[in-house]
C-alpha cells in the first residue's frame, strides 16, 4: 500500500488520544511521589494501574519501588516481567531488522511512538539491583546467577550498539546528499555542554559501571563461588578497577596484629554496607526549530534529552566501633545517561532528520492540495500530536542515580550508624554471625530505609 504523509499526521493524531487515555501515573507523578508520607499510595497506584505492563520501563520503576519497600520477592517477579520484554526483542530475527523497523517507524510518527528497551547501563543495572534482591532474601547463589545474567546481557547490548552506529552513517549519508545534513551537536540542544563534559567523555564506555562488577566481586566471594569459577571475584574486582581506581577504597583491611589480636577476631565480623541513592537522569524529548529544504519554512527535530537527577547525596560517613569510613560513589548514573546520549546523538540525529522531513513533505503537499490553510492545520495537528505523544516516553525513572559500596570488618552485635546529608540511620549488628550486608534504599530525605541480611 502506498504509503501518504496525510495517512501519517492521522496516526499521529490517533496515537495521541491513546497516550492520553493511559491510566498509569506520569513521570512528574511518580518521581515526585516518593517522600515518606506519599510513597504507599505512589506505590500502590503504580502497582495497580497495569495500562503500561506491556512495557519495559514500567517493570523496572514498579521493581525499584518495591525494592524500596522491602518487598524484595515482588521486586524480582517485576524484573524477570521487564527480562522477558527485553529477551522477546533482543531474540527477535536480526539485529539490522530491529534497528531497520524503528527508523521506519520514525518516519511516520515521532521520537515518542518509539518502543523503550533500555540502554546499556540500564540493562547492566537492572540485574544488579535484582541480585540485592536475592541478597535481602538470604539466595546468595541467586544473587551470583543475576550478576552472571548482567555480564551476558552486555553481548546483546554490543551488537545493537553496532548495527545502531552503521544504520546512523548510512542515515547521515543520506540526509547529507538531501542537503538536510545536522552539526554533530544542534546549536540550542539543552544537553551540549553535559555532553562535552570532562567526566564523560573519560568513561570508558557507556554500559560498564564500577559499581556492578564491586558487588558482583563480593557476591562471588560470600556466596563461595569464586573458587568453583576460576576465582571469579577477583576477575570482576580487576574490572571494577579497570573502570575506576577508587574502587581500592570500598575495601578497608583491619590491621595483622599480635596473637592476642588475633583471638579477638572471633569477635568480629565482615560488614558490607551498600547504599542506592536519587533518582537517576529523566528522558524527556527537545524539539528544535530546523531548516527542512523541502519546503519553504523551518520545521523542527526532535532529540532525547535529560531532566536533571532528584534526591541525591553528597555522600556517605558509616561510623562504627570507633572509626568514620567514607565509601566511594561508584555508581554514577547520570554520567552514564550522557555518555551513552553523546554516543547515541549521531543515529538520534539521522532519525530525526527523517522525522522532520516526513512532517515538511505533509505540510507542503496539504498546502498544495488544500492552501495554506490546509498546511497551516496539517503543521499544527502533527506538532500537537508528537508533543501528545513525546510527554509520554519514559524510561526507568527511579533508578537509583548513585551508588555507595564498602566492605570492613567490625564488632559484632555492634552499632552501625550511616549519615547521608545530614541525616542519620542506625542498626545493631547480629552478634552470632560472621558477616551482613546491609542495603540502603534513600529515596528521599525523609524515606530512607535499611534492611540487612546476615551468613
Amino acid at each position: 500500500m502506498k504509503y501518504s504523509p496525510l495517512k501519517g499526521a492521522f496516526l499521529l493524531s490517533l496515537c495521541s488520544a491513546i497516550a492520553l487515555n493511559a491510566a498509569v501515573l506520569t513521570s512528574s507523578q511518580l518521581r515526585f511521589g516518593l517522600s515518606k508520607n506519599s510513597f504507599p499510595s505512589t506505590l500502590a497506584d503504580f502497582a495497580s494501574q497495569r495500562s503500561e505492563d506491556d512495557e519495559l520501563w514500567y517493570w523496572l520503576n514498579l521493581a525499584r519501588l518495591q525494592q524500596a519497600n522491602g518487598d524484595f520477592n515482588l521486586s524480582i517477579q517485576s524484573f524477570e516481567k521487564g527480562y522477558a520484554i527485553l529477551d522477546e526483542y533482543e531474540n527477535r530475527a536480526t539485529v539490522s531488522l530491529r534497528n531497520l523497523s524503528s527508523f521506519v517507524g520514525s518516519a511516520l510518527l515521532t521520537k515518542g511512538s518509539e518502543s523503550y528497551y533500555g540502554k546499556g547501563y540500564e540493562r547492566t543495572l537492572m540485574h544488579t539491583l535484582n541480585a540485592l534482591n536475592y541478597i535481602m532474601s538470604g539466595d546468595f547463589e541467586g544473587a551470583a546467577v543475576e550478576m552472571r545474567r548482567m555480564e551476558q546481557r552486555q553481548e546483546f547490548w554490543l551488537k545493537e550498539s553496532e548495527e545502531k552506529i552503521k544504520k546512523a552513517a548510512e542515515e547521515k549519508e543520506k540526509a547529507k546528499r538531501q542537503g538536510n545534513e545536522i552539526p554533530s551537536i544542534p546549536q540550542g540542544y539543552s544537553m551540549a555542554a553535559l555532553l562535552e563534559d570532562s567526566d564523560v567523555r573519560e568513561m570508558a564506555n557507556n554500559y560498564q559501571d564500577p559499581f556492578s562488577y564491586t558487588l558482583s566481586s563480593i557476591i562471588l566471594d560470600i556466596s563461595g563461588q569464586s573458587a568453583a569459577s576460576g576465582n571469579s571475584a577477583e576477575i570482576s574486582l580487576k574490572r571494577a578497577l579497570a573502570l575506576n581506581p577508587n574502587v581500592t577504597k570500598a575495601f578497608v583491611k583491619s590491621p595483622q596484629g599480635s596473637p592476642a589480636s588475633v583471638t579477638k577476631q572471633s569477635t568480629k565480623m565482615n560488614v558490607t554496607v551498600i547504599v542506592l541513592a536519587g533518582e537517576a537522569p529523566s528522558l524527556k524529548i527537545e524539539k528544535i526549530r530546523f531548516p527542512i529544504y523541502y519546503a519553504s519554512e523551518y520545521t523542527s527535530i526532535d532529540l532525547p534529552s535529560y531532566t536533571p537527577p532528584v534526591n541525591d547525596i553528597n555522600g556517605v560517613t558509616i561510623m562504627s566501633n570507633k572509626m568514620r569510613l567514607h565509601p566511594p560513589r561508584l555508581l554514577n548514573t547520570d554520567i552514564m545517561a550522557y555518555r551513552t546520549l553523546k554516543d547515541e546523538l549521531p543515529g538520534e540525529l539521522a532519525k530525526a532528520v527523517v522525522r522532520a522531513t516526513t512532517k515538511a513533505i505533509t505540510a507542503k503537499q496539504a498546502s498544495d492540495h488544500f492552501g495554506n490553510l490546509g498546511g497551516f492545520v496539517a503543521s499544527l495537528v502533527m506538532d500537537a500530536g508528537s508533543s501528545l505523544v513525546d510527554a509520554g516516553y519514559r524510561n526507568w525513572e527511579v533508578l537509583p542515580n548513585s551508588g555507595y559500596i564498602m566492605q570492613f570488618e567490625t564488632k559484632k552485635g555492634g552499632i552501625l550508624s550511616l549519615s547521608m546529608n545530614g541525616h542519620e540511620e542506625s542498626l545493631t549488628l547480629p552478634a552470632d554471625k560472621k558477616g551482613a550486608v546491609v542495603l540502603v534504599s534513600y529515596l528521599t530525605p525523609d524515606n530512607i530505609r535499611i534492611d540487612h541480611v546476615a551468613y
